[in-house]
C-alpha cells in the first residue's frame, strides 16, 4: 500500500516549543500524520490554537529539494501567504502577509538589528527535518515578526541504531558554458538509549544560469546572487536523556556560501557598461577580488528540559550567532566623474542570549506559560575602496585594496523581555488564548564620520573630519495577544483573535548622516546631522486581527483565514544614498489566505493555496497603494500528484499577480510602479531503487522568461542612479532539469 502523499500538513495533535526539547520530541509518534509547529511556546493542541500554523514535514522538503528547489522556492511553494522567491542570496522582499517575518533555527533568531536579509541563507536544506510556521504578527517574539515566524528544525539522532544518509545530484539548463549546479551531502547518526548524536556535512556549487530566452541571468551585484558560488554546512549535535525525566541538547553549526572566486561581472572597460552601453555587461572569469561576496555564520545553542521541576516543565536555552556577510562591489557614479569609486562592504553581527520558559497548569482547565528572554547583539562594518586604475582597465574584474573605511556606525542592542502566556479552556466548544510580553532594549551607538567624509580622508582629499557624536537611548514596548477558538467539532475549529508585533529599523542606516563644510584647510566640519542623542529612531508597533477557520479531516483538510493589520510608521528608502527615513504615516495590510488539500482516491491528490493581499499608506485625501519596493503581489499555488509503489510524481504551478502604486513613484519620474505578475510550472518526482532512491525534477517547465521579484524592485532601488535598468534586472531561471540520488542505511 502506497504511504500518504507529502503535503504541507494541516492534521495536527501537538503544537511544540521553539526549544523543540527531546522529550518532547519524542513523544509525538514519527508514524502519525500529525504536525508540530512554533505557535505558543510550549506543548499545545493545535484544536486549541487562535492562529493560522503550517508544517512543512520532511517528506515534502525532500520531495521539493531533491526535485532542484531551494530553501526560499520550496517555502513560497507550500506556505499560502509566503511571497515567491528572489532566487538570489537575499529574501529582502519576500514577505508573509505582506510584512517582514522572523526566521529560527531551532528558536534562534537569524534576525539582526541591521536588517539584511540573508535569514534564509543560513542551513542546508539535508539539515532540516521540518519548518513550523506560525502566520501574523506575533507578541511572543518581540521584534521583527511583523509577518510571521519560521522556525527550522534541524535533523536529530531518532533511534539509538546507528543510520547513515548520503545524497548527490545535479541541475542544468543546459544553455552552454558553465551551466551546471551539484550538491553532495553525508550524515551519521547513532548512540544510545541516553546518549544520540548526528554529524553531517553537505556541499553545494552552482555555475552559470540560463533566463527562459537563453540569455545569461544578470549577477546580482547588490544583495548577491547565487550563480558561480561554492557553499558548505556542517552540523553537529547531540541529546542527552538525563535521570529524573531531564534532557539535555547541544547543536554546533558552521555554514559557508560564496563566491567561487574566479567569475564576476564584467562592466566594460572604464565602467562603460555602467555609464553607457549596457549590452557591455556580462558574467566572465578572471575575477581578482580582495574582498567578494559571502555569507558565513557559526551557530552554537544548547538546551536544557527537565519535566518535572517543583511541579513545572523547565526550558532553559543558551546561544551564540556569529556572522559575517561580504557583498559585491559597488560602482558609485556621478555624472561629472562617472564611476568615482568602486568598494565593497563586509558586515559582521554577534549574538548571545539566555531563555528560560516555565510551563505550570494551575488547574485542569488553565495552562500557563511565563519566562524571560535575553541576548546582546554588536554590530561592525567596513568599506574596501579598490584601485580604480586596475578596475577600470579590468572593466571591475580586478579588485586591489586601496583602503578600507567604516561604513556604517557600529552599535550594540541589549534586550530584556518577560511573558506570560495562558490559555483556559472555558467549556468543551471553547478556548480562550492570551499573553503579554513587556521588552526593554538599549541601544548604543559609536561616533562615526560619515563614510563619504571618510573616503576623502582617505583618498588624501581632506585632512579630517568631525564625528556625529555617538551616544544610547532605551525603548519599552509591551506587546498583547487575544484570541477565541470555537471547537465546532473534533475537526473543526473557528477562532478570533488580536496579537501585536514590533518592529525597530535598521539603526545602521538611519543614524550616522550628517552634512559637512570645508574649511579654509579644507577640514570637514560638521553642520547637522542625524544622531542617537538628537534624532531619536522611532520602533513600529503592528496590530493583527485575525478571523480564521480550519477542517482536518483524513480525506481532505483546509484551512482559511481573512487579516487586518495596520502600522503606526512607514520606512522611506532615500534613493541617492540608500539610508531610511522612518515616516508618520499609518500602513495598513489586508488579505486572505487559505489552503485545500484533496485525496481524490488511494493513489491521486490535489490541492491549492492562495493568498490576497493589499497594502496601503495613509496620506493627506486618504489611502493609497504602497510603493512597489515593499508592497507584496498577491499569489497562487495549484498542484496535483499521483503515488503508486515506489513512486510519485507531482505537477505544481505557482502564480505571482501583477501589484501596481501610485505612491511615492509618479509618473514624472520616468518610472513604471508596476509588478508584472508571471506563472512557472514545475514537474517533481522520485522511484524507489532496489538501493536508494531516484529522485528528479524539471523547474519551469515551460521555459518562461521573467524578471524575478527582487529585479523588478531592485530597478526601482537604483537605477538610474547607480547604472541602467538591465544592470538590476535579475531573471528568473529559465528550465533546468535536476537528477538526485539518495541512500540510507
Amino acid at each position: 500500500m502506497p504511504k500518504p502523499l507529502a503535503r504541507v500538513s494541516l492534521i495536527a495533535a501537538v503544537v511544540i516549543a521553539q526549544f523543540s526539547p527531546l522529550a518532547l520530541a519524542n513523544a509525538v509518534d514519527k508514524d502519525m500524520e500529525r504536525m508540530v509547529v512554533t505557535a505558543n511556546r510550549t506543548p499545545t493542541q493545535i484544536s486549541e490554537l487562535s492562529s493560522t500554523v503550517w508544517l512543512i514535514d520532511e517528506d515534502s522538503i525532500r520531495e521539493q529539494i531533491n526535485s532542484g528547489k531551494g530553501v526560499k522556492e520550496m517555502l513560497a511553494a507550500l506556505v499560502p501567504s509566503m511571497d515567491v522567491s528572489s532566487q538570489g542570496r537575499t529574501n529582502f522582499g519576500q514577505n508573509m502577509r505582506g510584512r517582514a517575518m522572523v526566521v529560527l533555527i531551532d528558536g534562534v533568531s537569524m534576525n539582526t538589528s541591521r536588517g539584511i536579509s540573508r535569514q534564509l541563507d543560513s542551513i542546508d536544506p539535508f539539515n532540516i527535518d521540518r519548518i513550523e510556521v506560525l502566520a501574523g504578527a506575533s507578541a511572543l517574539y518581540g521584534g521583527g515578526a511583523l509577518g510571521g515566524a519560521i522556525n527550522i528544525v534541524t535533523k536529530k539522532a531518532s533511534q539509538s541504531t546507528d543510520t547513515f544518509e548520503a545524497e548527490a545530484g545535479f541541475k542544468s539548463g543546459f544553455g552552454g558554458g558553465d551551466d551546471l549546479d551539484y550538491r553532495a551531502a553525508f550524515a551519521a547518526a547513532g548512540g544510545s538509549d541516553t546518549l544520540q548524536g548526528r554529524f553531517s556535512a553537505a556541499w553545494q556549487e552552482n555555475g552559470q544560469w540560463f533566463d527562459g530566452s537563453g540569455n545569461e541571468v544578470m549577477p546580482d551585484i547588490t544583495q548577491t546572487g547565487m550563480q558561480y558560488t561554492q557553499g558548505y554546512d556542517l552540523m553537529a549535535n547531540i541529546d542527552w536523556r538525563l535521570p529524573n525525566n531531564a534532557s539535555l541538547g547541544a547543536l554546533a553549526q558552521h555554514y559557508r556560501n560564496g563566491s567561487d572566486g574566479d567569475h564576476g561581472l564584467y562592466m566594460g572597460e572604464n565602467f562603460a557598461g555602467v555609464t553607457g552601453d549596457a549590452s557591455l555587461l556580462e558574467s566572465r572569469n578572471g575575477l581578482n577580488a580582495d574582498r567578494s561576496p559571502r555569507t558565513e555564520r557559526t551557530l552554537l545553542n544548547l538546551s536544557y528540559t527537565q519535566a518535572e521541576w517543583f511541579g513545572q516543565t523547565l526550558y532553559l536555552q543558551g546561544f551564540y550567532r556569529k556572522e559575517d556577510l561580504d557583498f559585491h562591489p559597488f560602482p558609485y557614479v556621478s555624472e561629472a566623474r562617472g564611476v568615482y569609486n568602486f568598494s565593497a562592504s563586509a558586515q559582521n553581527t554577534g549574538i548571545y542570549g539566555l531563555k528560560a520558559v516555565l510551563e505550570s497548569r494551575p488547574a485542569d482547565s488553565v495552562k500557563l506559560t511565563w519566562g524571560i528572554d535575553w541576548d546582546k547583539e554588536s554590530f561592525d562594518s567596513s568599506q574596501m575602496s579598490f584601485d580604480l586604475t586596475a578596475a577600470n582597465q579590468s572593466g571591475g574584474l580586478v579588485m586591489q585594496e586601496l583602503f578600507t573605511t567604516g561604513r556604517y556606525v557600529d552599535f550594540t542592542v541589549e534586550s530584556v523581555a518577560a511573558f506570560v502566556q495562558g490559555s483556559w479552556d472555558i467549556n468543551s466548544f471553547l478556548v480562550l488564548n492570551g499573553g503579554y510580553r513587556y521588552q526593554q532594549m538599549e541601544n548604543s551607538v559609536d561616533d562615526f564620520i560619515g563614510f563619504n567624509q571618510q573616503v576623502a580622508i582617505a583618498s588624501g582629499k581632506a585632512p579630517g573630519a568631525d564625528a556625529i557624536q555617538g551616544g544610547s537611548t532605551d525603548y519599552s514596548v509591551g506587546l498583547v495577544n487575544l484570541g477565541l477558538v470555537a471547537k465546532l467539532s473534533a475537526d473543526q475549529q473557528l477562532w478570533l483573535s488580536y496579537s501585536q508585533g514590533f518592529e525597530l529599523p535598521d539603526l545602521s542606516k538611519y543614524y550616522g548622516r550628517g552634512s559637512y563644510k570645508a574649511d579654509a584647510d579644507g577640514y570637514l566640519r560638521l553642520q547637522n546631522s542625524i544622531n542617537i542623542n538628537d534624532t531619536r529612531l522611532d520602533g513600529i508597533k503592528t496590530d493583527s486581527m485575525e478571523l480564521g477557520w480550519r477542517y482536518l479531516a483524513d480525506s481532505w483538510q483546509a484551512q482559511a483565514s481573512i487579516y487586518y493589520a495596520v502600522s503606526d510608521k512607514v520606512i522611506e528608502v532615500n534613493r541617492a544614498d540608500l539610508t531610511i527615513n522612518v515616516n508618520d504615516q499609518d500602513k495598513r495590510t489586508l488579505g486572505l489566505e487559505a489552503q485545500l488539500n484533496v485525496d481524490l482516491s488511494r493513489n491521486w491528490q490535489a490541492g491549492s493555496n492562495l493568498h490576497l493581499v493589499r497594502s496601503e499608506v495613509k496620506q493627506e485625501g486618504g489611502w493609497v497603494d504602497e510603493t512597489v519596493t515593499y508592497a507584496s503581489p498577491s499569489k497562487a499555488t495549484a498542484f496535483i500528484a499521483w503515488q503508486g509503489e515506489g513512486q510519485q510524481i507531482r505537477l505544481q504551478a505557482e502564480h505571482s499577480f501583477s501589484a501596481d502604486s501610485d505612491y511615492r513613484f509618479k509618473a514624472g519620474d520616468g518610472l513604471q510602479s508596476e509588478l508584472e505578475s508571471y506563472t512557472t510550472l514545475d514537474l517533481l518526482g522520485s522511484v524507489e531503487l532496489p538501493v536508494g532512491t531516484l529522485s528528479y525534477g524539471i523547474e519551469n517547465l515551460l521555459d518562461k522568461d521573467y524578471s524575478t521579484l527582487w529585479g523588478q524592485r531592485a530597478v526601482y532601488f537604483y537605477s538610474p542612479t547607480y547604472g541602467p535598468e538591465a544592470m538590476f534586472d535579475y531573471h528568473g531561471r529559465g528550465r533546468t532539469f535536476t537528477v538526485s540520488y539518495q541512500l540510507g542505511w
